[in-house]
């Protein structure tokens, strides 16, 4: 059956990753479909049509919201929904609350950031029919986790643009860009510095924050000719405070598409140190543009890197302490092999970037939003 309406339940006004990720699939399924927008913590207070088909992402982060504000069904519940809604509409929402989730034709959007998730998070997954994750990886570990949800494996992407366009920094772009801190890497570029450029959230731990100062501060001795740049969107990170004794560069505020394409371009390698995660976009974002991302050789991006870029896995780690949903391990990079290979990419960058530019040219025949959206239409439709 092909549908002409479906709900999309997102953290709307959350700037995550859950929130970029959310915002393309909408952009590329309107060109099948018309879609309402709900955002997650009000999913719970509206009625909507059972019968209609409505994606949750991430699934067990809307479900676990859903779950908690369910048992708030009380007849004052239903006076306080008459002060916005007429009173029959008010009553319906409440029976359709006390009914549950089940009532609902759901499909999940979800993320695996450990080799395994919690009993509370597969009861919560295995609420929806069909449950979409964005790596081989994830797939594995749902299955082995418990999730009797139908899973599909529908990878990330980037627009086309990011495979299409010139290098800013050799092209008309240029005069695109005025961003000061991105100008003053154009400049230290000029001078003969190499780049390594590394994307830390607020879950630094798993991004793997203190290898990314260790493995820095044996390269600033043994060579004088490299810049760290730290992109971030967090208030304070605490890979700010390691990194306090050593000159490095952090980029705060929030970067336009092509201002970060341009970071991407003027960066001779991205440092994915990441303990786990379910794909870690920044590192496809990375070899769209051709370069190099170097990460170890047991994460979820493996399903797109090249294996000259791959370092050898280090310590098997927990990932996270009492996280609701994830109670795994993951595997940090092995730090001397990490410096060795930047060593050796810095050393050799003319090669490098030709096996960027080759694997580039594989990687938009799979990893791009239009063709991505059509795997969500198969699943949707299936």
């Amino acid at each position: 059956m092909i549908r002409s309406h479906i709900n999309y339940v997102y953290p709307v006004k959350t700037p995550s990753s859950f929130n970029l990720v959310a915002k393309k699939h909408i952009e590329y399924l309107r060109k099948f479909y018309t879609i309402t927008e709900i955002d997650q913590f009000l999913f719970p207070r509206i009625q909507i049509n059972p019968s209609e088909l409505t994606i949750l992402h991430a699934s067990k982060e809307v479900l676990g919201i859903y779950e908690k504000e369910r048992p708030n069904t009380s007849v004052n519940t239903v006076i306080q929904t008459q002060q916005i809604l007429p009173e029959p509409l008010a009553w319906n929402i409440f029976f359709q609350r006390r009914r549950g989730i089940e009532q609902y034709n759901l499909v999940g959007f979800d993320v695996c950031d450990s080799d395994r998730m919690t009993k509370f998070a597969v009861d919560l997954i295995n609420k929806v029919k069909k449950v979409a994750v964005p790596s081989t990886l994830c797939v594995n570990v749902f299955r082995n986790s418990g999730v009797k949800s139908k899973i599909y494996y529908i990878p990330h992407g980037v627009d086309r643009e990011w495979y299409e366009l010139p290098n800013v920094w050799n092209s008309d772009l240029k005069a695109k860009i005025t961003n000061s801190q991105l100008l003053q890497l154009y400049e230290l570029k000029k001078k003969g510095k190499k780049i390594l450029l590394v994307w830390q959230w607020y879950d630094d731990n798993r991004k793997g924050y203190t290898e990314v100062a260790e493995v820095y501060k044996k390269l600033r001795k043994e060579r004088n000719d490299v810049i760290l740049v730290v992109k971030t969107a967090w208030p304070h990170l605490r890979l700010e405070d390691l990194l306090k004794d050593v000159e490095y560069i952090l980029i705060r505020e929030w970067l336009s598409d092509i201002e970060k394409i341009a970071l991407y371009d003027i960066a001779d390698a991205t440092l994915l140190f990441s303990r786990h995660g379910a794909f870690e976009i920044n590192g496809l974002e990375s070899l769209s543009r051709g370069t190099p991302c170097l990460a170890h050789d047991a994460g979820a991006w493996v399903d797109y890197e090249n294996k000259h870029f791959l370092i050898k896995r280090g310590k098997k780690v927990k990932v996270f302490d009492n996280n609701p949903f994830h109670e795994g391990y993951g595997y940090t990079v092995d730090v001397d092999d990490a410096v060795a290979k930047i060593n050796e990419v810095l050393d050799n960058l003319d090669e490098y970037k030709l096996i960027a530019e080759d694997h580039r040219q594989r990687l938009k025949e799979k990893f791009v939003w239009d063709k991505i959206a059509e795997m969500i239409v198969k699943m949707i439709e299936d």
